[in-house]
């Protein structure tokens, strides 16, 4: 028996063996990655780590998964494509939190992403005598866990459908200023020619005796009834001359029709908007009207009564992750025996998931937060959380960047959570650029040596020590202590620096009566998570480009010291398209001006093709309609993943053969297309423009990407980078400065490449812009001009100014980002210790 057992152990596969990876810029990888260990993949920026990791092994993982269902079951599963492998042993179940895949669905909340709200409803319903009130008609009904869901009939409001309420319209945010005239600054709406209406007013003024040159709040009170709610019935008549778009003519119509009032028309856009960047819009003119019948919860009656632990559920959601926590414990010790057997699994595992939460810093959230309003980290961490919820064991955990957004204090959790999913009997595969937790890794798999074309080999596959001691490593130079620190010289803060300032400050757990930033210079925002950064930054963006477009808004009071200033940009890591069309070339304009350069050759203009032509976007041009310019055909494979092929008409070269003889500087235009921005740059030096645009990109770390890659395929991080390089570009084009705004703006980066980001800030400097960036990252932080540090804590706890200064006025406070600050300049480790999260959650740092 005891031999038997033996020849089984040694047929277990201890390893996850891989063999001839191409996936990606992966060069025929073969490697071993152990087995139950935390195993830590490093490199720089596009070496390949997350192609193996996420889009190899995991993809590889789900769909030998998926093969084991039915086909009737699989053809309604959208299954990914199958990554570029000879073979992978050893490979079991996967679970993943891949950053560039976060689903920001309105309907998602905290509560649903983690799967408590499922646990809830279970609970509501499944012990409905602990304070339920009979008199509400819950007592005797049969309860079940769709009353406790707003999105179903059962539990939704009858009256607003789960929704809470509705957007309206408000007089208050369409007329701003009634001291002046109408068309003169009373009103941002009437400020722009934003609807038709708006033409039929000086009709009405004509046909009412009105002056419209007198303030707002003098003129007939009958007249503003009128523009503001329209004149029912009664119709106006106006002739209204328009100048065409080429502007060589005008157009003369005459119009009879009722005003239906600026209140119902800002509603009526708002309605038809088709994209939500066109709502935004016309926000600032509209308020959310709470549901009178549920009190903008949104939900049913049922919902709104049962009690449990002495709240309701609406309640209970709306509360935060640590009150939560100590609700759950006070229902737990109130159960009766019989109702144990029912509530204590439940509520043993929701303890766990909320516990989890708390963990990762997301404590200060409530379940009812939207994913929508989650910064990039706070979503993907509680996306972690559902992750690490399971006690399965001989799992495969593929955790891509989990640092992301977490304070420093934070950190050592993120590791202690890792370590016990590893003593549980799991492998934990951790993609991370932080030294301080791949140093802790029991094993490092350093891709490499560059980024790109330049990737997608394995330097190292062996414990930290060997990363470190590897020669070319840029990772084990780090992990040596050897890698340079980030350099930057302070731009002074004195008598002669303007300051951009937002008065009466109201932006979720952020409220002040005045914050200021240093126009001109750097400045960055820190604190733990969840203390305000994001809203903080949010607002500033939001009521400046308000300001500037004379509209409203309900974040500021007022906005001062923003004379120089005539754009704002936001460079945030959303992602940048979700078709496979738009790529970096297309998205930095450089694409245009190519077509142009090929547009303008002899052939072009000999055959009478415009730089239109050229676009593989437009039909009856010179792109290949096989294909419609994708350069490759999606085969529908019904209950097997569907299978992108290479187009047969044009060899996945995009284009016909007539627009691919076209030749510029020796390349045909699909060939551009191919190259990276590195070889870009070297390429075209002119005209300007484009080598400027290029210029942008190479400069924020991107010069690995290639022109054309899909931007379907790239990471939060590499979006904002190309977001923060069109900024660069705008600074230098305008002639007035500008507010760039940067949310985290070097997670995802290697050490290495986070020198070049900040060298960019610069850049938007020297152009007389504004920049503000919102990060975690404690060498950034001891880099910029200013800096203004929230807390205490985090959500209701947070939201206050607790120091703002130079960074060395900022490390002499009492906070914990101060604390970091202190141990960065005397060169000390910066990883946090619980004890440093103890003292955090306190809300004080103690001594460093």
């Amino acid at each position: 028996m005891t031999a038997f057992v033996r020849d089984i152990a040694s047929m277990v596969r201890e390893t996850i063996d891989v063999v001839g990876a191409r996936t990606n810029n992966l060069r025929d990888v073969s490697v071993s990655i152990p087995k139950g260990l935390l195993v830590a993949f490093t490199g720089v920026s596009g070496s390949g780590k997350t192609s193996l990791a996420i889009d190899t092994l995991h993809t590889e993982a789900q769909l030998r998964y998926l093969e084991g269902l039915s086909p009737f079951v699989r053809q309604y599963i959208t299954q990914r494509n199958r990554p570029k492998v000879d073979r992978i042993l050893g490979l079991g179940a996967t679970l993943a939190v891949d950053q560039r895949r976060l689903n920001r669905n309105p309907r998602s909340t905290v509560a649903t992403i983690t799967g408590i709200d499922g646990h809830l409803g279970l609970l509501y319903s499944r012990l409905p005598g602990i304070d339920a009130d009979p008199a509400a008609g819950s007592g005797d009904a049969h309860l079940t866990t769709a009353h406790f869901d707003r999105a179903t009939p059962e539990g939704s409001c009858a009256d607003c459908h789960g929704v809470g309420g509705r957007w309206e319209a408000q007089e208050d945010l369409v007329i701003t200023h009634p001291e002046l005239p109408l068309f003169q600054g009373a009103s941002p709406w009437y400020a722009k020619w934003r609807s038709g209406e708006h033409a039929f007013v000086p009709a009405l003024a004509e046909k009412r005796g009105v002056d419209l040159g007198r303030p707002w709040r003098s003129l007939p009170e009958e007249f503003r009834h009128c523009v503001l709610y329209g004149t029912g019935d009664e119709k106006i008549e106006a002739t209204i001359d328009m100048t065409n778009k080429n502007e060589t003519a005008q157009v003369t119509y005459t119009s009879s029709q009722p005003l239906r009032g600026a209140l119902a028309e800002v509603e009526r856009v708002f309605v038809n908007a088709q994209t939500s960047s066109a709502k935004q819009r016309y926000l600032p003119y509209m308020r959310k009207r709470s549901c009178g019948a549920c009190g903008g919860s949104g939900y049913d009656q049922v919902a709104r009564s049962v009690r449990l632990g002495g709240l309701t559920y609406p309640d209970l959601i709306e509360v935060d992750v640590r009150e939560v926590r100590g609700w759950a414990r006070r229902v737990a010790d109130n159960l009766s025996s019989r109702q144990r057997e029912v509530g204590e699994p439940l509520l043993q595992d929701l303890g766990r998931r909320l516990g989890i939460l708390d963990r990762l810093g997301l404590a200060h959230l409530q379940l009812s937060r939207s994913a929508a309003t989650l910064s990039g980290g706070e979503l993907q961490r509680t996306r972690l959380a559902a992750q690490l919820s399971t006690e399965l064991s001989g799992i495969i955990f593929v955790l891509d960047e989990p640092g992301t957004g977490l304070h420093p204090a934070d950190k050592a959790h993120l590791l202690d959570i890792a370590l016990e999913l590893r003593a549980a009997g799991n492998t934990v595969l951790l993609v991370e650029h932080d030294p301080e937790l791949i140093a802790r890794a029991d094993w490092v798999i350093d891709m490499g040596p560059g980024a790109g074309r330049l990737g997608g080999e394995v330097l190292v596959s062996g414990p930290p020590a060997d990363a470190a001691a590897h020669p070319t490593s840029l990772t084990g130079r780090y992990l040596a202590g050897q890698g340079p620190r980030l350099r930057r010289t302070r731009r002074p803060v004195g008598s002669d620096t303007g300051w951009v300032q937002l008065h009466g400050l109201r932006a979720h757990n952020v409220t002040a009566d005045q914050v200021r930033f240093p126009a001109g210079r750097l400045t960055c925002l820190t604190g733990v998570s969840g203390s305000g950064k994001s809203s903080l930054l949010g607002a500033l963006a939001a009521s400046v480009a308000a300001a500037l477009d004379a509209t409203a808004t309900d974040l500021v009071r007022e906005v001062t010291g923003i004379e120089g200033f005539s754009w704002v940009a936001v460079v945030d890591q959303e992602p940048l398209g979700r078709t496979p069309r738009s790529n970096p070339a297309t998205y930095s304009k450089a694409f245009d001006i190519v077509r142009r350069l090929f547009a303008e050759t002899d052939v072009a203009r000999g055959r009478g093709v415009d730089a239109s032509w050229f676009s593989f976007n437009t039909a009856n041009g010179g792109r290949c309609e096989t294909c419609t310019g994708y350069g490759r055909k999606l085969v529908d494979m019904h209950f097997l993943p569907d299978v992108w092929v290479v187009c047969d008409a044009c060899e996945g070269r995009r284009y016909q053969p007539e627009a691919l003889d076209i030749r510029y500087q020796g390349l045909a235009i699909d060939q551009v297309l191919e190259l990276t921005v590195a070889e870009a740059v070297e390429r075209f030096s002119a005209p300007r423009q484009l080598a400027e645009i290029l210029g942008a990109l190479d400069q924020v770390g991107l010069g690995y990407l290639q022109l054309g890659q899909s931007a379907t395929e790239l990471s939060g991080g590499e979006a904002q980078r190309l977001k923060l390089a069109s900024a660069i570009q705008r600074g230098a084009a305008s002639r007035r400065a500008g507010l760039v705004v940067l949310d985290e703006p070097v997670s995802g980066l290697h050490p290495s490449d986070i020198q070049r980001v900040v060298d960019a800030f610069d850049v938007l400097l020297d152009s007389g812009n504004t920049v503000v960036v919102a990060e975690h990252d404690i060498p950034v932080a001891a880099s910029a001009d200013w800096v203004i540090d929230l807390g205490p804590g985090a959500g209701p706890d947070g939201g206050a100014v607790v120091a703002a200064g130079t960074p060395d006025t900022v490390a002499t406070a009492d906070t914990p980002t101060a604390a970091f600050l202190r141990r960065y300049a005397a060169g000390l480790p910066l990883l946090g210790t619980r004890e440093d999260t103890g003292r955090q959650r306190a809300g004080s740092a103690g001594p460093a």
